[in-house]
């Protein structure tokens, strides 16, 4: 949001989510569903899934980005496969 200047409804608006829904991800409520990331990066193309995802590595994709750090660690990763099985790994 920082990064294209916008306030907490117009993102909502503009990747069509609730603004409810902006306001419990940013408080730690709730977690990002895939939708609400597909979502943001459909209309943000330029953010890195990976740091949306893991807080790891450069936020855009952009060659001059700042490498931004997160002092989150990954507790477990999820694999969804087509059969609607998945697998849960712990790092």
């Amino acid at each position: 949001m920082e990064l294209e200047g916008l306030k907490s409804s117009h993102l909502a608006d503009n990747i069509g989510v609730n603004r409810a829904t902006i306001s419990h991800v940013l408080s730690g409520r709730n977690k990002p569903s895939i939708d609400f990331l597909e979502r943001l990066l459909h209309v943000y193309p330029q953010l890195n899934a990976n740091w949306l995802i893991t807080g790891i590595g450069y936020m855009t994709t952009k060659k001059d980005a700042k490498e931004v750090k997160s002092s989150k660690k990954i507790g477990k990763v999820v694999v969804f496969y087509d059969d609607n099985s998945f697998d849960e790994v712990n790092p």
